[in-house]
This record gives structure tokens, sequence and C-alpha cells, in this order.
């Protein structure tokens, strides 16, 4: 291996080691948070066991064999119930969900007589290559690859549907964790069909004079960075706002009203009532809704509040909020995200055409508007005018 290649693995050992303790001492989000600190410590030793088998790791000491091995059966679930707890509402870790480490135990199960011979044994089964174990890596391989697509592909579209979820009820979201999120999970696939190919090529002994095995470990080397990166840069990122959780899961608040305050049966089928009763087209209570907030909107500018919530909306509307969410869909064919920010944009370039605000900051601005983030702001307005905000700038000039 070439010597830059086990330096830039042996610095994503420690890296993943270091991250995990940051993990673990976060506060909020503890399940999610240790479950990745579990995951990049699994990496981290991973990556570092890949590293030193130059070094003759497993001849000087083989009891190792087949240990480090079996983490591979880990990071899959470990990454899919991270991303299950950050964006659900529990509290404690839920025992069913060992369910999903049901193929590591078995394959500990299978390999027990393995663990339990001499280190002298252990090499010698190794090198003999015998049919059973040979057997038994083959199903693991198998396992792993097939953990990996799966558990991936749920766990981006967890994501996927939770980031939809909450624009019918925040009209600002922080995608910073979900974006390291979905960056995370990609990489990962990435980084196992790599391995999933090279693994296959041994079986048929297809040699390509590569060993993809060092891409699949820088791969996860560059992921330990960017969450690292991302942690240095914003360590808020590894706390998801409780309130995106309140809105999506219907917590009680002390400032949520009746509704919150129902128990969930009585909220479901409320919701499920309001749904059924708007369903025509000219329902009065459809036009008096969306009437009455049309005007709230124009008066009050509510949208110039960067926190402002469906649930706030609908308290000062005296509507339900579920209903208020289908008269937003229906009559305006948006999800809050975007009703709101729509007006947010308008308010931007009400303000940018004014001369009074030429002193004004461009984030200044939109910080004013209602926007909480720069990025968040420029991805919107490009979103909703198909122009940057510095080309809408120059074509006001050049008027």
């Amino acid at each position: 291996m070439n010597q830059s290649i086990q330096i830039i693995l042996y610095l994503g050992t420690v890296q993943g080691i270091l991250l995990s303790i940051f993990l673990f001492s976060i506060k909020s989000n503890k399940i999610s948070n240790r479950l990745l600190g579990l995951l990049t410590i699994s990496w981290g030793i991973i990556i570092g066991s890949f590293a030193l088998q130059s070094e003759g790791l497993y001849v000087k000491f083989p009891h190792l064999l087949k240990v480090i091995s079996q983490l591979l059966l880990l990071l899959f679930p470990l990454l899919y119930l991270q991303v299950k707890y950050l964006i659900s509402d529990h509290n404690r870790f839920n025992p069913r969900d060992l369910i999903h480490f049901i193929p590591w135990a078995l394959m500990i199960l299978l390999n027990f007589d393995f663990y339990i011979s001499s280190g002298e044994e252990k090499l010698s089964l190794i090198h003999n290559d015998i049919l059973y174990y040979k057997v038994v890596k083959i199903i693991a391989d198998e396992v792993i690859a097939l953990q990996g697509v799966v558990y991936s592909i749920v766990a981006l579209k967890m994501l996927s549907k939770y980031e939809q979820k909450i624009k019918n009820y925040l009209s600002n979201i922080d995608k910073m964790i979900l974006k390291v999120q979905y960056l995370g999970i990609s990489l990962s696939l990435f980084a196992w069909i790599i391995g999933i190919v090279s693994i296959h090529l041994e079986y048929f002994h297809i040699d390509i004079h590569i060993d993809l095995f060092i891409f699949v470990y820088l791969t996860l080397v560059l992921i330990i960075y960017i969450i690292s990166y991302a942690a240095l840069k914003s360590p808020e990122i590894f706390k998801l706002d409780e309130s995106q959780l309140n809105v999506v899961f219907r917590k009680s608040k002390g400032n949520f009203n009746s509704v919150n305050s129902k128990s969930i049966v009585d909220d479901v089928v409320s919701e499920i009532h309001d749904e059924k009763t708007i369903e025509e087209p000219e329902d009065p209570m459809i036009e008096k809704i969306n009437t009455d907030l049309l005007n709230y909107i124009e008066k009050e500018k509510p949208y110039l509040n960067p926190e402002l919530s469906l649930q706030e909306l609908a308290d000062n509307l005296e509507a339900k909020r579920h209903l208020l969410s289908n008269v937003i869909n229906q009559k305006h064919n948006k999800n809050f995200y975007e009703f709101i920010n729509q007006y947010r944009i308008e308010e931007v370039k009400s303000m940018l055409t004014d001369p009074e605000n030429k002193h004004l900051k461009l984030i200044s601005i939109a910080y004013d508007a209602g926007f909480n983030s720069k990025a968040s702001f420029n991805r919107i307005f490009k979103q909703m005018t198909n122009m940057t905000p510095s080309q809408f700038i120059s074509t006001q000039q050049a008027v």
C-alpha cells in the first residue's frame, strides 16, 4: 500500500475516534448522536485495521481475525437507526430495534468455534481455507452487500419524507443537518457498491490490478472529515431543532393550543374528518379561511417572523391547523414552506427596489424579510425567481 494512502487512513482512524467522542458528548438528540458515534468509531477501527494489514496485524494478533470484519455487519443498521432516531420523537432506544443486529449475532454464532480456537489454530484455519468458513464468509459478504443497499435507500427515503413533511408545518427549516445526512449516506452507498464489485471480482478470480477496497476506505475517511468539518463549522447541526419534531409529531407544548392538547388518537381522527370535509372545491369553509388568510398576511405580514409555524398562523386565524394546511395546498398549490417563502421573496424584491434601502446589505434585507440563513435565502430566491439575488439587483439597476 502506498505510504501516503496509509497515512491518510491512519488520520481517518484517529479522526473517527475523536468524532465519536464529540458525538457522545452532545446532550441533544442523544440516541441519534450516540448511534452516529458508534458508527464513526466503527468506521475508524475498520479503516485502521485495513491500514495495518500491510504491517502484519493479523499475524501478530491472530485473535483479531474475524472480529473486526464482523463490525461491517453493524455499519448500515447503525446508519439507518441513527437517521430513524434523528427524525423521530423517541426519547429512549426501542429494544425492538435490536432485531437489526440479528445478522451480526448469527455470524458470531456461526464463527463461534473459530473464536474459541488458539491463535495458531486460527492462522491455520485461515491458511487452509476450510470450506465451512469459506461458505460462512460468502454468506456474510452477501448479507453485508444487501444491507448496504437496502438500509441506505430506506434511510434516504426517510430523510426525503421527513423534509417534505416539515415543509407543511414550518416556514424556515435547518437544512444543514439534512444535507450532511444525505451526503454521508450517499457516499456510504457509493463506497459500498465499489466494495460489492471488489468482493465479487475476488469470487470469480478476476484481477484488475487495483485494490478497490482502498477507494472504499478512503471514501469512509472522506465522510468522517465531512462530518467533522460540519461539526467544527457549526456544532448545532447535530442538535435538530426541537420545534421541527414538535410540529411533525404533535408534542404538547405550552404555547400550542387545543389541537395539541388532544390525545394523539383524537388528533388523528380530527385530521381525517377535516380532510373529508374540505374535499369540495367550493366549500365555503375553504373560501372563508383562504380570505382570512390572505387578509391577515397582507395586513400583519406574519412571514417577517423567521420562526413562523403553521400552528402559530392557525392560532392567529382561529382555524384548525390541518384545515389551514389543506387550504394552502388546495387553493395555492403549495405547502406551507413554499407559501410563506414566496411572500418573503416578494418582500426582499420590494426592499431591494426601494432607494431608501440602498445602504442595507443584501443579507440584512433577507433577515428583515423573515429568512434565517444566507444559504436558504439564496436557494429559495433562485428557485422562485430563476435568478440569483445579485442578478436581480443587476436587472433593477439596468432599468
